[in-house]
């Protein structure tokens, strides 16, 4: 008898360390797959964010190079897109957005430029925003290692 008890306890033990195992196998592959979406998904708003940031910037650049007065129902938009880098971003990715806006806005009162000099490239913001998109893309690169 003592046998038959023997081998029950070891069947019971056995099953429950399987199970135990399995368990703990699917909560860890649960949380590696959580961590992943929400990491892509990080991904995927920074991008967007970045991305909206530079064509608004873009779109701003060229009216201050051929306007003087900053309108300022026109800036609203990109000041938006920069409190939303303030909350989502890191602080090298906040200064370079701030200092593509003080650019801009620093554009506007100087002499407007005809649109040939625009089409040849005769543009000061355009390091700003290319070294913006250079920071950003660090930041994304720095992100996805985190991982």
């Amino acid at each position: 008898m003592e046998s038959a008890i023997i081998t029950a306890v070891a069947a019971i033990g056995g099953s429950l360390v399987g199970a135990m195992g399995s368990f703990f196998g699917s909560l860890l592959n649960q949380r590696y797959h959580d961590r992943r979406d929400l990491l892509a998904s990080k991904i995927a708003r920074l991008e967007s964010l970045y991305s909206d940031f530079i064509t608004e910037a873009a779109r701003l650049l060229v009216d201050a190079l051929e306007h003087n007065n900053a309108e300022p129902k026109n800036l609203v938009p990109a000041y938006a897109l920069l409190s939303r880098i303030r909350l989502n971003s890191s602080p090298q990715v906040l200064g370079a957005a701030e200092t593509v806006l003080e650019t801009i806005v620093g554009i506007y009162p100087q002499p407007n430029l005809a649109p040939e000099e625009i089409h040849v490239g005769n543009i000061s913001g355009e390091e700003q925003l290319k070294t913006f998109s250079e920071i950003c893309r660090r930041e994304l690169e720095s992100v996805q290692r985190h991982f």
